[in-house]
């Protein structure tokens, strides 16, 4: 699942993630994300880490309540201190998966 406005979620990248075998759910903004939680089976959320802190706690607060891996991500470049990207590259991708499902030996091909 991603949490984000519109623009996080750019089409291309939309594409090399279906390439990568993932199939994405939203992008969902903060509003209407959590009816989408309930209702579905979620193996992970993607949260676009430029919201607010008061948006980021209500989200994670949501998550948490239905133990849904979760992790923050920046769209576009990489931030000089690290941390995840949200992109169509795949070591990106891998590294979200990764995280995500939680093991070193899950990748996409």
């Amino acid at each position: 699942m991603v949490i984000s406005p519109p623009s996080f979620l750019m089409p291309a990248v939309r594409q090399a993630w279906v390439r990568a075998g993932v199939d994405l759910d939203g992008p969902h903004n903060t509003a209407e994300f959590a009816s989408r939680v309930a209702d579905a089976r979620v193996d992970g959320a993607v949260v676009d880490v430029q919201y607010d802190a008061p948006t980021l706690l209500r989200v994670v607060e949501v998550l948490e309540a239905f133990a849904v891996p979760t992790l923050f991500a920046s769209s576009g470049r990489a931030a000089p201190g690290g941390g995840f990207t949200f992109s169509a590259e795949q070591g990106a991708i891998n590294a979200i998966v990764r995280h995500l499902l939680g093991s070193d030996e899950k990748t996409i091909q």
